[in-house]
């Protein structure tokens, strides 16, 4: 059995590695994502998360290019007629692609839900119509689509980074703060300009950066901090707290048991657009999940480096409760094999009639 995987983020990789691991042996795999999924098995047709944007202005100004991109893939699924195509995140493309399969007749499975109930509640319909099957990660997706899009199928399987071994935290550095500005280009150019202003302004704390590649390790430069690629979660075992841009990042800190601080900044007309849709009053996921705001936020305008090292300072004197909290978060999310049950629904699915 075949089957098409598309993953357009450096998470997503990661994510849809795990499942492709735990697939049969009889079951192969093709299609776009990153060096995580080939490595997990996966026929790599195109590494997608070297193109990885975010907001709607960089996307606007990539467009033929994932045009390009989308097209390629549409014709490779046709010409190979996989059982399903398993879509993985990234709305932005896959949700369109998703429309392109349902007309082809190809089933579509889709794993880690959208952030529809956050931004854009009349894509439920649409997804109820093109996709055959949701696998979410957060238990009130569920309650979600069976109120927004009925005739939905939705499993909650768990979220991945609970199926994890978990290692005790070691001993935390009360003098290090962990930087955790992005792991995009873009995101790192907003962001480092205001972190460093951060660090100019606390010389009694150090502070390391943890970059997810060498390139953006290259635009982390200043000469109070220790930039490493790769060792992030290391990191946020070790450090007293970590500034992060918002994403993955902040459920990696949950997880991990770190205090933290969440920053973010897009490009203006993103950010303008996004206010008029987004329908949470919170960015950070672990605040959406807990339903308040445990963790401070610093989005846009807001974002300045006074801000940010009064929030660091206070929450310095004391991040016991912000941890208590956040093993809240945690333990609403389940225990693990979320990948093996992602893994197994969707070679259900895939061989089940329509």
């Amino acid at each position: 059995m075949n089957l098409m995987f598309i993953a357009g983020e450096a998470s997503g990789d990661s994510h849809a590695a795990a499942v492709i691991r735990h697939l049969p042996a009889r079951v192969k795999t093709f299609g776009a994502g990153g060096s995580k999924m080939q490595a997990a098995g996966m026929e790599l047709l195109l590494d997608l998360t070297e193109h990885a944007v975010v907001g709607l202005v960089e996307v606007l100004k990539n467009y033929r290019k994932f045009k390009r991109i989308f097209d390629q893939l549409v014709t490779e699924a046709e010409r190979r007629r996989p059982a399903a195509v398993v879509l993985v995140d990234f709305p932005g493309f896959n949700l369109r692609f998703a429309a392109q399969m349902k007309k082809r007749g190809i089933k579509v499975i889709y794993y880690i839900s959208p952030q529809l109930w956050a931004w854009h509640a009349s894509r439920a319909q649409q997804i109820e119509r093109d996709v055959d099957v949701m696998l979410t990660i957060f238990p009130f997706e569920k309650d979600w689509y069976a109120r927004n899009a009925p005739g939905l199928k939705v499993e909650f399987v768990g979220h991945p980074m609970a199926e994890e071994r978990r290692q005790e935290s070691e001993v935390r550095s009360q003098k290090t703060v962990l930087l955790l500005p992005g792991s995009r280009v873009k995101e790192v150019e907003k962001l480092w300009p205001v972190l460093s202003r951060v660090v100019d302004g606390m010389p009694e704390l150090e502070f390391v950066a943890a970059a997810a590649d060498e390139r953006t390790a290259s635009m982390m430069r200043h000469p109070r901090v220790k930039v490493e690629v790769g060792t992030a979660r290391d990191w946020m075992r070790r450090a007293a707290l970590a500034i992060t841009a918002s994403g993955t990042a902040t459920m990696e800190c949950a997880f991990a048991g770190c205090p933290m601080v969440v920053v973010y900044k897009v490009n203006w007309l993103t950010y303008l657009i996004g206010r008029a849709v987004v329908k949470v009053n919170w960015l950070a996921m672990p605040n959406v999940i807990a339903g308040k705001a445990i963790v401070p936020e610093f989005i846009q305008h807001a974002a300045t480096p006074e801000a940010v090292t009064q929030a660091v300072r206070e929450l310095a004197k004391d991040t016991g409760l912000q941890q208590r909290e956040l093993q809240k978060v945690v333990a609403s999310l389940g225990g693990g094999g979320c990948s093996a049950r992602a893994a197994e629904l969707i070679c259900r699915a895939a061989t089940s009639a329509t």
